[in-house]
């Protein structure tokens, strides 16, 4: 037994144990000695003898470099496990990190280059060119036909004639193909909702058949069959059958549980053919009512530039023509520029900078003829080209590719026809070497353009991160 020491705890003498109890606090500083490490740095009776005490010192350092290499060892284990906890990349939560701190080790994992990126083909981009080839053909040949009426080579009574009765086939043929569209809308849509139906049917059948299995099983020997309606059935199911005193008044007990309306509807709501009263009822389908507009609309255009000419005829009067050329220039690179080559199907009009712009230019250009028919020729013209027939090319490049295809080959051929013959001045030769150069300078314009584009495709860089700002995912409808 050690000698009896006074600077001992109080239960540290009565202790019966060979192994005394462990400290429950240690000290912060592992360089230094606690007062409990004086009783515990003895070894313990059983493994050594009692050291002599002039051995004393050399037996407590060998016991306390053990104690701090534990307590070092426990600190250490400590900060691991405080590193080890799993880092999110998340402010509102609370976590053992800083609010700046940077996961080293998993910071680029997430980084992604170019994650959008779409390597370009040749012959789709040449297709995709077609589009501004098509726009700048028209621009052409609009200003073609301006110039051929200010100098009086080409009668305006033509040019708008032309213009319409090419608007007049080319609404024919939009008209058939947004019917079509909707045809196939109203079939699909009718097949869905039948498919949905047979499938609710079918659910709701299922139901009755399986809760009637587990009735009649339920009530098997409880009671016995004495309705005649009823017929026991080997299956452990019962069939019902209806009572046929009145025809007329009579129900299907197969008919309510397929449809669950005695008329066969899928609920019990009132259904009518008939309009609710008040309501005005048109003899004509919605399809003839949408053409029936456009003609109502196609005359208030005819109507309304008839009454206008005389006034955009002198509307530029006191403006010289070096300014109205210069502004019809400036109004007709704005319509370019500008103008929604990437619109969708769906969209009616064009961008209205694009079309303001175009239809502004053919209002300064109309007002220096020389009498009120070139004006409302021109005008109407300007609208039919930059307001009609984007719409028109926007369907036909939708619905077939070799329409597209073939009505860009129009358009650069009468384009550099119309070209040609402007430069020279009305020789039709011209027009013929007009249509070649302009064919051949066209279709390597937009090689090269498009050889350059894809080219430039190695220089793209566009990085992604960990620490972009996180998009929102932004839910068009509520479910």
């Amino acid at each position: 037994m050690p000698p009896y020491d006074s600077s001992l705890p109080p239960t540290a003498h009565h202790t019966s144990s060979l192994y005394p109890e462990p400290p429950y606090h240690l000290p912060s500083d592992p360089s230094r000695l606690a007062p409990e490490d004086a009783y515990y740095t003895q070894p313990p009776p059983h493994r050594s003898r009692q050291p002599a005490l002039g051995s004393v010192g050399a037996t407590t350092g060998s016991v306390v470099r053990p104690l701090t290499e534990v307590r070092r060892k426990i600190k250490e284990r400590s900060r691991s496990r405080k590193k080890t906890a799993q880092w999110k990349k998340l402010l509102w939560v609370e976590q053992q990190y800083p609010d700046n701190y940077t996961d080293e080790q998993t910071f680029l994992h997430e980084l992604k280059r170019n994650p959008s990126f779409q390597q370009y083909e040749f012959w789709p981009l040449m297709a995709d060119a077609t589009v501004i080839v098509q726009h700048l053909s028209s621009v052409a040949i609009f200003i073609c036909c301006f110039v051929g009426i200010i100098q009086e080579r080409v009668s305006p009574v033509t040019v708008v004639g032309s213009g319409s009765l090419s608007t007049f086939f080319g609404w024919l043929f939009w008209d058939y193909w947004v019917s079509q569209e909707e045809l196939a809308e109203k079939a699909s849509f009718v097949a869905t909702e039948a498919i949905d139906e047979a499938s609710s049917v079918d659910e709701r059948a299922g139901g009755l058949e399986s809760t009637r299995t587990a009735q009649s099983a339920d009530r098997e020997g409880l009671f016995l069959n004495t309705d005649p309606s009823i017929t026991k059935m080997p299956g452990q199911t019962y069939e019902y059958k209806a009572s046929t005193a009145s025809e007329g008044s009579s129900i299907s007990t197969k008919s309510m549980l397929t449809t669950g309306h005695p008329t066969g509807a899928s609920s019990f709501a009132t259904y009518s053919h008939f309009p609710p009263p008040g309501d005005s009822v048109s003899s004509l389908s919605p399809r003839n009512q949408q053409r029936l507009a456009t003609a109502k609309s196609a005359t208030l255009i005819y109507c309304a530039l008839l009454g206008l000419s005389p006034i955009l005829k002198s509307l530029t009067k006191s403006t010289t023509s070096d300014s109205i050329w210069a502004m019809s220039c400036w109004l007709m690179c704005i319509n370019v520029f500008f103008f929604d080559y990437g619109g969708a199907v769906g969209a009616k009009f064009t961008a209205s900078l694009s079309t303001n712009a175009a239809l502004m230019a053919s209002t300064v250009l109309a007002s220096r003829l020389p009498s009120t028919t070139h004006v409302f020729s021109l005008t109407l013209f300007s609208i039919e080209v930059f307001g009609l027939f984007p719409v028109f090319r926007r369907y036909l490049r939708h619905i077939s590719w070799k329409g597209n295809f073939v009505l860009t080959i129009v358009l650069v051929v009468g384009a550099s026809g119309g070209v040609g013959v402007t430069v020279s001045g009305g020789a039709w030769t011209a027009a013929f070497v007009g249509i070649i150069l302009g064919g051949i300078t066209t279709f390597l314009t937009m090689g090269i353009c498009s050889w350059w584009l894809i080219g430039l495709q190695k220089y793209k860089n566009e990085i992604h991160g960990p620490w972009d700002p996180a998009r929102p995912i932004i839910r068009r409808r509520w479910d």
